[in-house]
């Protein structure tokens, strides 16, 4: 079954989450698998990236622990992401620091979230994070607001990808749609996909800049 979704960056406020929940539950008692295919999701600028999160932070998956979640007669599944902070980039996140999402298995029931970026222990990535417990997924723009780090052994250097593991090569290249495939968005260059160290410095540049982000 397909639940045609449309879906704009950062815009679940908690009444229409609350709504969406009980869509979702409703259709879940009608099937094992369903499928919230995300219509639309607008890519962020690097500066729009960084201004709208709450906070930006390095950090490790601990563990991954997939969950019913009763909302008075209705039940839904969501999944909760606890997470190892390794650098705390912008803003004040809470300790411990546990994402909240919409979607994950129990047993023979599934439910997905198209764009939802999914995690497995002992991921590293740099994760923009906005309305944890409140949106549907807690990152600025669903996918785009995840960087994996990956580690490129004959370069001996780790690099970042994005939530399609293609790499990074300029902060820019947020904003350039993203991809279904593991391809990278970038033409072949000579230059090397930026490293952690690098993204991270763009980060703090952008928002010295762009002075908006949540405390």
């Amino acid at each position: 079954m397909n639940l045609p979704l449309r879906i704009h960056s950062s815009v679940f406020v908690t009444p229409v989450y609350r709504l969406l929940w009980t869509i979702v539950a409703t259709a879940l008692a009608a099937c094992a698998t369903l499928s919230l295919s995300a219509t639309t999701i607008i890519q962020p600028s690097f500066d729009g990236l960084v201004q709208q999160a709450d906070y930006i932070v390095q950090a490790k998956v601990k563990s991954v622990t997939a969950e019913w979640r009763v909302d008075g007669p209705n039940k839904h599944i969501i999944t909760k992401v606890e997470l190892d902070v390794n650098e705390v980039i912008e803003g004040t996140p809470p300790h411990p620091l546990v994402l909240v999402m919409l979607g994950g298995k129990i047993g023979d029931q599934e439910l997905r979230v198209d764009g939802s970026p999914q995690f497995k222990v002992g991921d590293e990535d740099i994760l923009f994070v906005r309305g944890n417990g409140v949106q549907f997924t807690p990152f600025v723009a669903m996918e785009y607001g995840r960087y994996r780090i990956r580690h490129d052994a004959a370069a001996g250097r780790d690099h970042v990808a994005r939530d399609n593991d293609a790499p990074l090569y300029d902060a820019k290249e947020v904003a350039l749609p993203m991809e279904t495939a593991g391809a990278g968005v970038s033409m072949k260059r000579d230059v090397q996909p930026l490293t952690p160290d690098d993204f991270k410095k763009q980060i703090h540049l952008s928002r010295k800049n762009n002075s908006s982000l949540k405390p």
